[in-house]
């Protein structure tokens, strides 16, 4: 009766203010203190709007959204005061709103040695299965590493891929076999200049995922060397910050014939592999799943029947086709030792950053400086007036993509500061668009002790079946009210009764309910349990509880 009151009155004082806003009303009345008043708990879904994003200009920069959950929870609870300033003790508001959530590498540690992505996809395949699509991992692990040492004729033909570009560096480079190092001459190779070059040179011919030290000549003032340790993404060559040796290895790639002599000569010995190779050209390497696997073991003994004679020491790195639930290529770098080769590989700890796309792990498309030269960018990265370039340069890098396709991308970001960003753009048949770090999102926020705050509450409202597992497990203790309330679907609450459910009785039953309905739970999690009681008539009551150091206890 008293909420009744409390609203006719208010509906009356609107009448007889007239011209004073509502608003004004509820600034007039000492909400929380006032005695006699009943205030409204109510429960409410609520999504901020531009109009509301604007009453908070200043602490957001102008932006409608909100920098950080914790910036969200410290606003809101003031919004929510100013908002709904009748609302009582158990309120609940669940704000839908703007925040942002710029995407983070997961860093991930192995030591196994992986030598390219085939390698590398099939190690986070198994380790993080579950990852989602989108997901963007930073990867430690042991690298194969190859070498390879620019030739006269190496520099000449960069001058003809770059010429245009570098006029003077380029035929500097062809005219002396070097690399002009002194930053203030017209023919000066920045390292930038110099990746972009091997790029040119040596990207078609090594594998995706290969690392790769790159030994050139320089000229400094007097000659000299130098060496990048690179690793090929699939589209460029991108520097990393290690210094490593490698081996300067000759490349081999398996013939139809190489596929045929292996097979003739080993069928007899792994009659099955040698079979399935002679029949499909490709080498099964499902070891443990199929009948039909190659080992590592076998592979080389299989590459020593096909591979050219060598002398001492030579290295070889053998591209081959494998079949491991779907056909691909591997490789594997091999050492000519003793009169055979064997398995055998330099390497060194490296950090790469793949993304999870449509099942599989791939390097992102990492901008380069050569990227953002191209745009007409004074700086080397994008910033918020600019980023739209991003998609269009998509266009031409992905001329066939169909919709739905999905590109990774890593690039430089401005924003007071540069800082290294990753995201995915989707191809909706037409255009290319990156998909935003602002996600729309929502969180609950009750009122407790005279202040709104964050607030993880789940309401939820007994089913049959609950009240059936409660009757069944807690039928041996207490006979009486379990086997009632299994029956009535009540929960007899008159202190009298000899089927009487207890604060304490109820709070056990709701520990066997959680624990069953949401195993795992997280500390701290909360409900507002609703359940039929009967008190001389049957109504609703409502509990709550707390997850805390593992039980579920009163608020």
């Amino acid at each position: 009766m008293k909420k009744i009151i409390y609203l006719i009155t208010l509906t009356l004082a609107v009448t007889f203010v007239g011209c004073n806003p509502l608003e004004d009303l509820y600034d007039d009345i000492d909400a929380r203190e006032t005695p006699g008043v009943d205030f409204i708990q109510a429960d409410e879904q609520y999504t901020f709007t531009a109009e509301d994003y604007e009453l908070y200009e200043d602490e957001l920069g102008g932006e409608e959204f909100f920098e950080s959950q914790d910036q969200a929870d410290l606003i809101l609870p003031d919004f929510l005061a100013e908002k709904y300033p009748v609302w009582g003790e158990g309120s609940l508001v669940n704000v839908t709103y703007n925040l942002f959530d710029e995407t983070v590498l997961e860093p991930i540690s192995t030591s196994q040695t992986l030598s390219n992505l085939n390698d590398i996809d099939s190690f986070l395949s198994t380790t993080i299965e579950s990852a989602e699509n989108g997901t963007f991992v930073e990867l430690t692990y042991n690298a194969e590493v190859l070498a390879y040492t620019l030739s006269d004729s190496d520099f000449e033909t960069i001058e003809d891929a770059l010429g245009s570009k570098y006029p003077e560096a380029t035929s500097s480079a062809a005219r002396f076999g070097n690399f002009e190092r002194r930053s203030g001459r017209d023919s000066y190779w920045s390292d930038n200049m110099i990746v972009e070059a091997i790029t040119a040179l040596l990207a078609a011919d090594y594998n995706t995922g290969q690392v790769l030290v790159v030994n050139f000549a320089i000229f400094d003032g007097s000659p000299g060397s130098e060496s990048f340790t690179l690793q090929h993404n699939g589209y460029n060559f991108l520097k990393l910050d290690v210094e490593a040796s490698g081996s300067d290895a000759t490349e081999y790639t398996l013939t139809g014939d190489d596929y045929d002599a292996i097979a003739a000569a080993l069928t007899a010995t792994y009659p099955g592999p040698g079979g399935n190779l002679a029949q499909f050209g490709s080498f099964d390497v499902r070891v443990g799943s199929s009948d039909n696997a190659w080992t590592d073991e076998m592979l080389v003994e299989g590459f020593n029947l096909v591979l050219p004679s060598a002398t001492e020491g030579d290295v070889y790195v053998v591209s081959y086709e494998i079949f491991n639930g779907s056909r691909g290529t591997d490789t594997m770098t091999l050492l000519y030792t003793g009169g055979a080769y064997i398995q055998s590989a330099t390497v060194v700890e490296v950090a790469a950053v793949v993304a999870k796309n449509d099942g599989d792990w791939e390097f992102p498309y990492t901008f380069t400086r050569a990227d953002y030269d191209s745009f007409g960018f004074r700086f080397p990265n994008f910033s918020s007036s600019n980023i739209y370039i991003l998609d269009i340069f998509l266009e031409g890098l992905f001329p066939f993509a169909q919709a739905g396709d999905v590109a990774m991308v890593q690039y430089d970001f401005f924003a007071g500061g540069t800082s290294t960003k990753y995201g995915h753009s989707v191809f909706d048949g037409d255009k290319w668009k990156l998909t935003p770090d602002v996600i729309e999102t929502s969180f609950q926020y009750g009122f407790e002790d005279g202040v709104w705050v964050p607030d993880n509450t789940i309401n939820y409202v007994l089913l049959g079946a609950d009240v059936d597992l409660i009757s069944n497990a807690l039928i041996d203790v207490y006979p009486g009210p379990a086997d009632n309330v299994g029956f009535f679907g009540s929960f007899d609450r008159r202190t009298g009764s000899s089927n009487y459910w207890s604060d304490e009785m109820l709070l056990e039953a709701f520990n066997i309910l959680l624990d069953a309905r949401n195993p795992g739970a997280a500390e701290g999690q909360k409900y507002a349990l609703t359940f039929v009681v009967f008190t001389g008539s049957t109504g609703n009551e409502t509990k709550s509880v707390i997850k805390t150091d593992g039980v579920w206890v009163y608020q």
